[in-house]
């Protein structure tokens, strides 16, 4: 071969090469200063072959070179398939069963979604046609066809954002492995540098038309996860009252077929309603019913719910069901499905503020585990709407109208009790109602207060107290109309 043949040689392989980079440079301009958590996040999936010929792997090298490409344009957060993520799920069981120090392993629940799916699917394959030479060189002229379909889907709805057919030809002159995208080409292609030519060509062609249609896939602003948000007196109209509401949640939470021991759906929505400033029932004073039919029937009875919530004082009641159940495993863990439903009313008029249900999933090596995890993602999703709820509408409690707690009545008797639970407080309040008529009563973390209309006196009515549960209660104050107790 004459140098000058030669240098011709070389000189149109790489004019080839120059135009496919400037073609691929020219497509990263259309996202220039896009930044990361503007992009949309997209995965590719394995292409299937509509083909016979395309045997082997060449499905999944074609979309793991389309992934490499489609990083490198700077449009998109490219996730991982999840073909390919087994990996990282390894890596989730090895730090859950106690190999890593806590707290420095990778957790579950904590990988995003993909909101644009790109699938693909060969439809010709074809390698080895012999061509002449070019320009009176010999070099061989294997040439090679390749098909495929991309379609990109939304993946949220199925809904086919937008599809093309691409069909592109490779020649063996074509591709000599000059990786200026960071494509590289491995198994069936590597040994057929017309078929590596064809793919490279294919795969420009294809982050052209996905780069081409950005602006028809969903925004990130819209379905991005984000931190919920947090409220407080400053953005909350129902916290910038005079009087902030008590609230009181009943919620009581099944695994299929088994009941949780410790509720996680409650403890996460009384957890972000006391973060925002409301004042909250504690559990613990009313945690010797839970299991009784009292607690399970206001879980499902409007009524019985209003009337426990007005038994401790709260203004408003959270009541309904959580329940989980397992769904199915992933590798070696287990996969729980949870759903959480409430319904948020007031006890003076039985008005419904917030009716909702909502579902989460979680997954995690032991079952129980994911099943109060899912639990606890759910509760967080009905937590953070039915906040919503109350602090966008303008809802205003005021102070309920009741006896003077500290002022003297000709025929009244205030009774304070410290460090009480339900139980204690339960045989107090039975004890002195048969000596008059409760008027009002309140039990909030931990004290307890009582207005007793009875003709008898204070003296007496704690004599009383004395006698009969003096191995419960020691009396700290007396004075005419009130008594404060200190629960043993």
């Amino acid at each position: 071969m004459k140098p000058t043949s030669l240098l011709l040689f070389f000189f149109l392989l790489t004019q080839m090469s120059w135009s496919q980079k400037v073609e691929f440079e020219k497509i990263k301009e259309q996202c220039q200063g896009l930044p990361y958590d503007k992009r949309v996040r997209l995965s590719v999936s394995t292409f299937n072959s509509a083909t016979p010929k395309a045997t082997g792997q060449f499905g999944d090298e074609l979309s793991q070179m389309l992934s490499n490409a489609l990083q490198n344009v700077n449009c998109f957060n490219v996730l991982l398939s999840v073909k390919d993520s087994k990996d990282l799920t390894d890596e989730i069981v090895f730090s859950q069963t106690g190999n890593t120090a806590l707290g420095s392993g990778p957790q579950t629940g904590k990988m995003k979604g993909p909101q644009v799916i790109v699938m693909g699917k060969v439809t010709e394959f074809a390698e080895g046609e012999v061509s002449g030479g070019a320009f009176g060189i010999k070099v061989g002229g294997n040439k090679a066809k390749i098909g495929f379909i991309i379609q990109l889907v939304n993946a949220e709805t199925r809904e086919i954002i937008e599809s093309k057919s691409i069909n592109v030809e490779g020649k063996s002159n074509g591709f000599r492995g000059l990786k200026f995208i960071g494509l590289e080409t491995a198994g069936s292609t590597a040994n057929n540098k017309a078929l590596s030519d064809a793919c490279e060509k294919g795969i420009i062609q294809a982050v052209e038309f996905i780069a081409a249609n950005k602006n028809k896939m969903p925004l990130p602003e819209a379905s991005v996860e984000t931190a919920s948000k947090v409220y407080s007196a400053a953005n909350c109209s129902i916290l910038k009252g005079d009087y902030v509401p008590k609230i009181m949640v009943i919620l009581p939470e099944f695994h299929i077929t088994e009941r949780i021991p410790d509720p996680a759906a409650e403890t996460e929505i009384n957890r972000k309603l006391i973060e925002a400033g409301f004042k909250v029932v504690d559990a613990a004073m009313y945690a010797t019913i839970k299991n009784g039919a009292k607690f399970i029937n206001a879980a499902k009875d409007p009524k019985l719910a209003i009337s426990l919530g007005k038994e401790f004082g709260a203004d408003i009641v959270v009541y309904g069901e959580a329940f989980s159940q397992r769904t199915g495993t992933q590798g070696t863990q287990v996969t729980c499905r949870a759903r959480v439903e409430i319904k948020a009313v007031r006890t003076d008029d039985a008005t419904i503020l917030v009716s909702n249900g909502l579902e989460a999933g979680a997954l995690d090596n032991a079952e129980f585990v994911a099943a109060k995890s899912a639990l606890r993602n759910a509760g967080t999703l009905v937590s953070n709407y039915m906040l919503e709820q109350f602090c966008s509408k303008g809802i205003v409690f005021s102070q309920p109208i009741t006896k003077e707690i500290t002022g003297a009545t000709s025929d009244g008797v205030t009774i304070t009790v410290k460090n009480a639970d339900y139980t204690k407080f339960k045989t107090l309040t039975d004890l002195i109602a048969t000596k008059g008529k409760i008027a009002d009563k309140t039990l909030t973390q931990g004290t307890g207060t009582v207005l007793l209309q009875t003709k008898i006196s204070a003296d007496a009515i704690a004599d009383l107290i004395s006698q009969r549960l003096g191995t419960k209660y020691t009396i700290q104050e007396l004075s005419s109309n009130s008594i404060v107790l200190i629960a043993k």
